[in-house]
């Protein structure tokens, strides 16, 4: 996969009423519900969008679990209940664990500052970060997905080197007065623990998580050679699946390779044992809000989606997790908690970026430009149209369709000619397509709106300076 393959990949980042009997039965939606989670998950993988493994528990007994798709499509092998696949973001449930050990153990406390731990930071306020706000995403970091991370991901294969990408860079706000989810306040907290133990992030989970938990089917890293390592693959805008390569390394705040039982014994060891921390102590309930009635557990990428429900109230443990993507894995799981809650869930339908591109497939250019923004919102689509655009633009230009591409940054343009994010993206199609001199000049326009505006594709913002572009 080349470069510019890489950063498009990472880019990449009616209501329907089912009954049976009494839904406040409890008992009556227990007996039901495999049928439920089967027809959910289907449906997904009926559309060529799903290929996973779903496991469903209440009280700590298997009531469901069903395989769905290829763990290798072009060798032909199914996914299994062995197959493991990457927990993306779920990785930072890990994290919070093997920080908490360490508070438990007396290292450091929650209030314990990250300036103490002498890492390089020296921008204004970061003093007062802490190690709660790192938990909880307040300290103030943007997330590692700037332009000079995005350009060449693999090349940050250290928690040394991905600490260095913001390591300089300004606080987005004053620690603790806001919140932005920042993948980069988890890899800070892997540098944190690897300083205070003296020992590799990956050691740790082994020794820490893996082997009290028995997740023996569970790396850190991925295995080609592992009998049942998936194949991710990306579900693209053609609502096809397609192999997606490496494209980043795992770390605190992303990664892991495992199955959905030995994700079950984390979780299972987590809330309702002291295998891995002291179930009653105030600051563990607290970070994982134990005492609440639900704990959800996400993570996404390319050919990355899994899914975590815990329904503390009704002691149910939802695991999806899958070698596809967009976020279908939260999508399964959320309607299966939703019909043990409710009785109901929402009906399944495509994802937007596949609805647009039919869309414009059938109707051309022209009637996809005058009534695409009201046939959105007619189909009930609410996510914002803008970053729905994007994203199939920037996968249509992965696939090399440069005109189909063209057409969808033309009219994204269209529709905020006031934004600077939409010249950019532009003008990142024209960098893709090899003309450079236009690319800068598209450009321009973002500056022009934005004098301090930086692309979040180029971080040289195109080579762009104060010289006059014709």
């Amino acid at each position: 996969m080349n470069q510019k393959s890489t950063l498009i990949c990472i880019l990449f980042f009616s209501f329907y009423s089912i009954a049976y009997g009494d839904v406040n039965d409890q008992n009556a939606k227990s007996t039901n519900l495999p049928a439920i989670a089967h027809d959910i998950a289907t449906q997904y993988h009926d559309m060529g969008w799903f290929s996973g493994n779903v496991l469903v528990i209440q009280d700590d007994k298997e009531i469901f679990i069903s395989s769905y798709g290829f763990q290798n499509i072009q060798e032909k092998i199914k996914n299994t209940g062995h197959t493991r696949f990457n927990l993306g973001s779920i990785m930072k449930d890990f994290t919070k664990v093997l920080v908490l050990q360490q508070i438990e153990n007396g290292s450091f406390r929650l209030n314990s500052k990250l300036i103490s731990f002498d890492l390089g930071f020296k921008q204004s306020f970061a003093d007062e970060i802490t190690i709660e706000q790192l938990l909880n995403h307040s300290a103030g970091f943007d997330d590692i997905f700037v332009a000079e991370y995005r350009e060449n991901p693999l090349a940050f294969d250290t928690i040394d080197k991905k600490l260095s990408v913001l390591i300089d860079r300004p606080l987005l706000f004053k620690p603790g007065t806001d919140n932005q989810y920042s993948n980069y306040g988890y890899i800070v907290l892997g540098k944190i623990l690897e300083k205070v133990t003296g020992k590799q992030f990956e050691e740790l989970l082994k020794n820490k998580i893996f082997l009290p938990t028995e997740m023996t089917a569970t790396t850190f890293e991925p295995s080609n050679s592992h009998d049942h390592q998936s194949v991710k693959y990306t579900y693209q805008y053609d609502s096809t699946l397609s192999e997606v390569d490496l494209v980043e390394h795992p770390s605190p705040d992303g990664g892991i390779e495992s199955t959905v039982r030995d994700v079950h014994r984390f979780y299972q060891a987590l809330f309702y044992t002291d295998k891995l921390l002291q179930n009653s102590n105030s600051i563990n309930r607290k970070v994982f809000a134990m005492d609440r009635s639900h704990w959800g557990a996400y993570g996404g990428g390319l050919g990355v989606s899994a899914a975590v429900e815990i329904d503390l109230a009704n002691n149910y443990q939802i695991v999806v997790l899958t070698n596809s993507d967009n976020l279908v894995a939260e999508l399964i799981s959320g309607r299966i908690l939703s019909f043990i809650k409710n009785g109901e869930y929402d009906s399944v339908r495509q994802l937007e970026k596949n609805f647009a591109y039919e869309y414009y497939k059938t109707n051309g250019k022209e009637k996809f430009s005058k009534h695409f923004k009201l046939a959105y919102s007619d189909e009930g689509y609410s996510r914002f149209i803008g970053r729905t655009i994007n994203e199939l633009g920037m996968e249509l230009l992965r696939a090399d369709s440069f005109r189909e591409a063209f057409d969808m940054f033309y009219y994204l343009v269209s529709l905020f000619p006031d934004a600077p994010q939409v010249y950019d993206s532009l003008a990142f199609a024209y960098l893709s397509k090899g003309d450079e001199r236009t690319a800068k000049k598209t450009f321009s326009q973002s500056l022009a709106i934005k004098a301090d505006f930086e692309s979040d594709y180029v971080s040289d913002n195109y080579g762009y300076d104060d010289t006059v572009v014709d």
